[in-house]
């Protein structure tokens, strides 16, 4: 028996299945932006927090302030396809630093908005290794 060969069907498969790998393809790699931003955003964030934690033994230091300054010179390197970088900071007991984003659409108006956060608590490591010496003491006598 011979085999007729179905011409075009190959191209009819192709012109089929080519918007599906396309979509796939797409909102991979739309995944991967996000959780590099995503990633980036939450470790300076926590950086810039930190950095603002350590602030206060010095004389006349702000929290505040330091955690704003490093919180721009880390949020100054460029993410692909976002826009509206916002900053705030606040100090109290900690320090918190928060991140907002707004990514860019896929397909048709999906945007994407990306609000991440880091806090520490603001650090007196003096007073804290004196309550650690009057333990050590109290749990010796």
């Amino acid at each position: 028996m011979k085999k007729v060969a179905k011409r075009g069907s190959m191209t009819m498969e192709a012109a089929l299945l080519m918007p599906v790998i396309l979509l796939v393809l797409m909102v991979t790699l739309y995944l991967f932006f996000y959780i590099h931003n995503r990633a980036w955003l939450t470790a300076a964030a926590y950086e810039a927090a930190l950095d603002g934690a350590m602030e206060p033994l010095r004389p006349e230091g702000k929290s505040r302030d330091k955690a704003l300054k490093k919180g721009k010179e880390l949020g100054n390197t460029g993410f692909f396809g976002s826009k509206n970088l916002k900053l705030q900071a606040s100090e109290g007991k900690q320090v918190q630093v928060i991140y907002d984003l707004d990514m860019f659409s896929v397909y048709g108006g999906f945007n994407s908005h990306l609000q991440v956060q880091g806090k520490v608590k603001v650090i007196k490591p003096v007073s804290w290794i004196r309550k650690i010496k009057g333990a050590a003491d109290a749990i010796k006598n």
